[in-house]
């Protein structure tokens, strides 16, 4: 199975360290605006034998079964509508859009298509989160907080106000979108659709996020309490709480390891970490099974989840 990406940034590194584990990808081409920014980047990931094109259009009309767009968010959309026109296969890197309507146009295309897309959170896909899920099943789970404080390498540009990147009103939109997507996505996943929001945001001159604090009600009564920031520096993990027992994750991005207490004392704490030091690994594998299989009712299952994750998001990027 041929796959091509589009992006030269560590992501695309991450997301390349994970395919090597699945004999049936082959690393077909690398796409970039300029030839030498493409060179660099496959000698430096050692795949010198990877085809360079630097015309989307090409791109689109290639042999490729698969692509992984890890572009600047703001270029998403008009990237993978193109390529689902095409008929090509789409792992889009998240958030995938900024507009809720602008997933749902891209999901049936692909539906119409009958061509594969999916957006690549880590933190969802996870086989280990199926152990989270059951225990919400099982207790009575009425709140959650999600903390995720991330000091951007970039704010010593910002706080010269440069903006650039994910910084950039129409590439990035800053902390709601860019980083506030894996908290709103997880909670989503695990506690169902959201009946109201209430949020406030902090934001940079030129009008993009740098920190957002929301309290999402979900239809099912649970409430989660999201924290999120580009600005600031944490140490305090986040909770998920059923009365006399929690759950505290480690890393939301990526689910990484999470212990589920018990308030009992005698009850020894239950500390679960995922199996693949590459949480992209399980994404991978989802969307491979999905493409292999044709598996479109599972398809539109991840991009229900998806496009309630865009609308929330929009909604919390709107409230001030």
């Amino acid at each position: 199975m041929k796959f091509a990406t589009i992006g030269t940034g560590w992501i695309v590194k991450e997301f390349l360290d994970a395919a090597k584990d699945f004999a049936e990808l082959e690393y077909s081409i690398c796409y970039s605006r300029k030839k030498e920014t493409a060179l660099s980047f496959l000698n430096e990931t050692n795949n010198t034998n990877t085809r360079i094109l630097t015309d989307l259009n090409e791109l689109a009309k290639s042999d490729c079964d698969f692509v992984y767009i890890a572009s600047p968010n703001g270029l998403h959309y008009e990237q993978t509508k193109l390529l689902l026109d095409n008929h090509k296969n789409v792992i889009l890197e998240k958030p995938a859009t900024f507009k809720t309507q602008q997933i749902i146009e891209l999901k049936e295309i692909a539906n119409k298509n009958k061509v594969i897309l999916m957006e690549a959170t880590k933190s969802v896909h996870v086989d280990e989160l199926k152990i989270l899920e059951s225990f919400i099943e099982s207790n009575n789970v009425n709140s959650a907080i999600f903390n995720l404080n991330q000091y951007s390498s970039r704010m010593p540009d910002v706080k010269q106000e440069k903006f650039n990147s994910v910084f950039d009103f129409e590439l990035g939109k800053g902390s709601s979108f860019d980083l506030n997507v894996y908290p709103v996505e997880l909670a989503i996943k695990l506690f169902g659709k959201v009946s109201d929001v209430v949020a406030k945001n902090v934001r940079l001159k030129n009008n993009v996020g740098i920190m957002n604090h929301s309290i999402l009600s979900h239809e099912n009564g649970i409430i989660t309490s999201i924290t999120c920031s580009k600005n600031n520096f944490q140490s305090i993990n986040s909770q998920i709480f059923a009365e006399d027992k929690n759950v505290e994750i480690k890393n939301i991005t990526s689910i990484d390891e999470f212990t589920i207490n018990n308030s009992i004392l005698r009850v020894a704490p239950l500390n679960i970490k995922i199996s693949k030091s590459n949480a992209m690994w399980y994404e991978v594998k989802d969307f491979i099974n999905l493409i292999l299989n044709k598996d479109f009712e599972k398809m539109n299952y991840w991009l229900d989840i998806t496009i309630e994750t865009i609308r929330v998001l929009e909604i919390i990027e709107n409230n001030n």
